[in-house]
């Protein structure tokens, strides 16, 4: 029988032993391992396969070498950790192992010195088609890592930055379209050079009491399930509050899609999604400065959306503009629900 891979990653979860010294194991961003009396190691992993995460004639090396680290960073971030080393393996058609892949390695490379990430080794390969596996280990003060599994009825749901603009920058590449125009070149931009959110996680995980966080990879309502069936809860969130790309009528009409699409089910947009009780929800809103109070909060630079609340069950509910409810199922990526084009 076909699984999901979030079943395949239970089942895992199910066989896999508990071993002293992992903190956090399978299911989450990141495991987080015991390590010096002070800190603990925090490590991730992740795969950039041609033809499943990208198509090569479509996107540059230099964007692919710095998106391949950016996603690990954004788990890293996730967790509230500090990355320190990363270990690259690339594996390559013979006939790109040199101007390709010093492309590739410039844009990792510039990222990573970006974050004082130091590349510490790795691996390289020939191969039919491209492959890049990064992984990144950080640093995290000891019992702080912010895992996915803490959030509780009652607490608040905030998002950071804007949802579904990396979509509509891959939809933009995909059609052909000219991104001289101002707001999709933008968005090709969001596409290809995603920000990992590490300066604000560890902005939030100093004033306020993180209960849960994920990264938003592989869309809102896929990640905010994540979130929530590792927590045991439900959530409610609000349409009209869901920070998503404003999708102009031309462009919505050749697309056939919705700003509100993209934001929910787009995925690769790296924000941070996380739960807070009410009263530090509440210190958090207080951010916002006293003349623009219309505004949404920000800290370290990046605006933070109140998104809905956790709810008791496992439901997932979407509120619309006139106050109509629907239930919100997963949308976004999974490798082996469905057929998948190459993001």
């Amino acid at each position: 029988m076909k699984q999901s891979e979030w079943e395949l990653i239970r089942a895992l979860q199910r066989r896999a032993r508990p071993v002293p010294g992992v903190r956090v194991g399978i299911g989450d961003d990141a495991a987080v391992l015991a390590g010096t009396a002070r800190h603990d190691w925090v490590v991730t992993t992740d795969l950039l396969v041609e033809n499943v995460h990208f198509l090569r004639q479509a996107q540059p090396a230099r964007a692919l070498g710095y998106r391949a680290l950016a996603r690990s960073l954004s788990d890293i971030a996730a967790m509230a950790a500090v990355p320190r080393y990363a270990l690259v393996a690339l594996a390559v058609p013979p006939e790109l192992a040199t101007s390709w892949a010093r492309e590739f390695f410039a844009g990792l490379l510039g990222l990573a010195r970006r974050h004082k990430v130091a590349l510490a080794g790795g691996d390289l390969s020939a191969a039919e088609r491209i492959i890049a596996d990064v992984q990144v280990l950080g640093i995290v003060e000891k019992g702080q890592a912010v895992a996915r599994h803490g959030a509780r009825p009652g607490e608040q749901i905030f998002v950071s930055g804007a949802l579904g603009a990396s979509r509509l920058g891959l939809e933009v590449i995909r059609a052909g379209l000219s991104s001289v125009w101002p707001p999709l070149k933008r968005a090709v931009r969001a596409h290809l050079y995603p920000q990992p959110r590490l300066r604000l996680a560890r902005a939030l995980r100093r004033r306020f009491p993180l209960t849960a966080m994920i990264d938003v990879s592989d869309g809102l309502s896929t990640d905010l399930d994540h979130l929530c069936q590792a927590s045991g809860v439900g959530a409610v969130i609000y349409a009209a509050q869901i920070p998503a790309v404003r999708l102009p009528l031309p462009i919505a009409r050749r697309l056939s899609v919705s700003g509100l699409e993209l934001a929910l089910h787009g995925g690769e947009d790296y924000e941070l999604l996380f739960t807070l009780p009410a009263s530090a929800a509440r210190r958090l809103k207080a951010l916002r400065r006293r003349a623009a109070t219309h505004l949404p909060a920000r800290l370290a630079g990046v605006r933070l959306h109140h998104i809905g609340h956790v709810v008791r069950g496992r439901k997932i509910m979407l509120v619309d503009a006139q106050g109509r409810a629907r239930q919100l199922f997963p949308g976004g990526w999974d490798h082996f629900a469905r057929t998948k084009r190459a993001r």
